[in-house]
C-alpha cells in the first residue's frame, strides 16, 4: 500500500468538499480554547482560596493595648491629681520627697526585666484553607475527565464525516452529530469508551501495550458506521482481526502527518482546518485498502455473526 497514492486519493475526495468540513474542524479549536479558559480559572480560583490568609490579634497585642491603656490613664489621673495637690499647696514643703520618688521610679525602669511601658509584638498568624482546594482539584479533574471523553468522541465523529466524504454524501456537523450521537450514542458511546479504558489498562504495562492496542482498535469507529448491525463489542474485536498485519503500517502512515500536526499546533489551530480533513479522508481510504485485501475474511465472519459490508 503507497502512502502517496492514498493521499493523493484524499485530495481528490475533498475537492470542494471544505466547506462541508468547516465546522467540524473548527470544534477543537474552540473545545481547547474552552478546556484551558475553565483550567485556568479553576486554578485561580484555588489559589485565591489557598492563598486567602485570616489575620488574627494575638492575646499579646491585645494585652498590650490594654496596658497601654491603664498606663496612660494612670499617668493622665496622676498627673491632674498632683496638680490639684499642688495648688492646694500640699506638696510645696516635700520638694525632697518628690526628688526621691522620682529616682525610685527611674531605678525601677532600670531594672533588667521590668518596664513601666509594655511594648506588644505583633503576631500574624496565617490559616490555610484545604477543603475549598480539594474541592476545586476535584472539579478540574472532572472538567478534564468530560473534556477527554468529548475529545474520544470527536474522534470517531470525524471518521463518520470522512466515511460520507469519501461515498460522496452530504453531511455537516449537525448531520454527523445526530448520526454519531442521537441515533447511533449507544454503540458509539460504548464502544468508545472501552475503548479509552482497554487502552489505559494496557498502558499500564510501560506504555507500549497500550500503544499497540490503540493501533490494533484504530478501525472501530469505521467499523461502527460501515456496518449499523455491529455491537461495540463487536466491532473492536473485528478491529483486531482486520489490523494484523497492518498495525506498523498504520502507525507509520499516523507519523506521515506529523509535520502537519506540528503546523496546526503552532498556527494555534487555524491550521487544522485543512489537516483535519486531509487526515480523515486519508485514513478512511488506508482502511478501504485493509477491507480489500481482506475481504475474503468476511465469509468466515459472516458466519459467526458479522454483517458483510
Amino acid at each position: 500500500m503507497i502512502r502517496s497514492e492514498v493521499k493523493k486519493k484524499a485530495q481528490a475526495h475533498l475537492h470542494g468538499r471544505y466547506g462541508n468540513w468547516s465546522l467540524i474542524a473548527i470544534l477543537p479549536c474552540a473545545a481547547l480554547f474552552l478546556y484551558f479558559f475553565s483550567v485556568m480559572f479553576l486554578f485561580q480560583a484555588a489559589t485565591s482560596v489557598g492563598n486567602q490568609s485570616n489575620h488574627y490579634h494575638s492575646w499579646q497585642e491585645d494585652y498590650a493595648e490594654k496596658a497601654n491603656r491603664s498606663m496612660d490613664d494612670y499617668e493622665r489621673g496622676y498627673e491632674d491629681g498632683y496638680s490639684d495637690g499642688y495648688d492646694d499647696e500640699f506638696y510645696q514643703d516635700d520638694s525632697d520627697d518628690d526628688s526621691q520618688n522620682e529616682k525610685n521610679l527611674h531605678s525601677l525602669a532600670t531594672i533588667p526585666g521590668t518596664s513601666l511601658t509594655h511594648q506588644g509584638r505583633s503576631v500574624t498568624y496565617s490559616e490555610t484553607t484545604t477543603l475549598e482546594t480539594g474541592i476545586g482539584g476535584l472539579v478540574g479533574f472532572l472538567v478534564w475527565l468530560a473534556f477527554l471523553l468529548v475529545m474520544i468522541l470527536y474522534r470517531g465523529m470525524i471518521q463518520w464525516a470522512a466515511v460520507d466524504n469519501v461515498e460522496r454524501r452530504n453531511f455537516s456537523l449537525k448531520t454527523v452529530f445526530i448520526s454519531f450521537i442521537k441515533e447511533n450514542g449507544k454503540r458509539t458511546v460504548s464502544a468508545n469508551s472501552l475503548m479509552a479504558l482497554y487502552t489505559f489498562l494496557w498502558s499500564l504495562l510501560f506504555v507500549i501495550p497500550g500503544v499497540i492496542k490503540q493501533l490494533s482498535y484504530g478501525m472501530t469507529n469505521y467499523l461502527l458506521k460501515k456496518d449499523p448491525t455491529l455491537t461495540a463489542k463487536e466491532a473492536i474485536d473485528l478491529s483486531r482481526v482486520l489490523m494484523k498485519g497492518y498495525k506498523l503500517e498504520y502507525l507509520i502512515f499516523s507519523y506521515s502527518f506529523i509535520l502537519w500536526q506540528f503546523a496546526a499546533f503552532f498556527s494555534f489551530g487555524l491550521v487544522s482546518v485543512y489537516v483535519i480533513p486531509y487526515y480523515s479522508v486519508s485514513e478512511v481510504l488506508f482502511f478501504d485498502r485493509i477491507v480489500a485485501d481482506k475481504h475474503h475474511l468476511f465469509t468466515q465472519e459472516k458466519e459467526a455473526g458479522f454483517a458483510d459490508f
